[in-house]
């Protein structure tokens, strides 16, 4: 009878043992590409969305969590969150009041700003003169291409009608740059990041940045993940788990694995 009961409780521990497994959380990472064609679960090549995969991956297991990642485009990953397709958002959000009506957001991961990007004799044109540099604020009657819905966007619409802006939405970073490369814009004005891994990848000295990092109006800042506004807890877990990584040094050991400087 006792050896009866020492195999009932032996069994009893490895069923809650494996219980305990069973329950540590599913969580589906939307992850924000300039191609959603790029294949599902292969992870990323190089520059800010692979960064942002490593990231996500060493968040989910500080937190215990085992996490899928989906490929998406920027414009679906907030929709995605408050459907609860996604419980984690690697989009490269900065926070605005409209977008916190939506969603909730960690604590900060790194520092965005925007620059220009164009083909070099786009620049010679519309520079006022030799030598001259072309700004944002210089700007006269140019089609500047963005990805729909950003803060890139919003900024641009923003602007007085009479400078003769004509905003190109484009639903990818990469369609953007497209834009740019086949004459239908003049400019792209993209996240810093996102651009300067997008040029690595082209032939040198078809493209160049254009003007100083821009961070006014909304064009720059602290970045965040989005998360479900319902879900507290989980929130309070991948802010423990970005202070622990920022903590011992895993955070900065990532970004050196992607960019040749600080994102802070």
């Amino acid at each position: 009878m006792r050896l009866l009961l020492l195999v009932f409780f032996a069994l009893s521990g490895l069923l809650t043992a494996t219980q305990s497994l069973a329950q540590a959380r599913e969580l589906r990472i939307a992850l924000g590409v300039a191609d959603a064609r790029a294949p599902q679960g292969a992870g990323q090549t190089g520059g800010l969305a692979a960064f942002n995969e490593d990231l996500g991956r060493e968040i989910c297991r500080r937190i215990n969590a085992r996490c899928t990642t989906v490929n998406i485009v920027f414009a679906d990953i907030l929709p995605g969150i408050e459907a609860q397709a996604f419980e984690l958002g690697f989009g490269n959000y900065l926070r605005t009041p409209e977008r916190e009506r939506r969603v909730a957001f960690s604590d900060t991961i790194w520092r965005s700003s925007s620059r220009l990007v164009a083909r070099s004799a786009t620049v010679r044109r519309f520079a006022a003169g030799p030598g001259q540099e072309v700004t944002l604020g210089s700007l006269r009657d140019a089609r500047l291409a963005v990805v729909a819905d950003t803060q890139q966007q919003a900024y641009l619409q923003g602007l007085p009608g009479d400078r003769g802006l004509t905003v190109v939405p484009a639903r990818t970073m990469d369609e953007t740059l497209s834009l740019v490369r086949d004459g239908k814009a003049d400019f792209g004005l993209l996240p810093m990041l996102s651009a300067y891994a997008m040029l690595n990848r082209e032939p040198a000295g078809d493209f160049e940045f254009v003007g100083p990092p821009l961070t006014e109006g909304g064009l720059g800042g602290s970045v965040h993940i989005a998360l479900p506004k319902a879900d507290a807890a989980l929130r309070q877990a991948v802010n423990q788990g970005i202070a622990s990584l920022r903590a011992d040094g895993t955070y900065h050991r990532i970004v050196r694995r992607h960019f040749p400087f600080s994102l802070d």
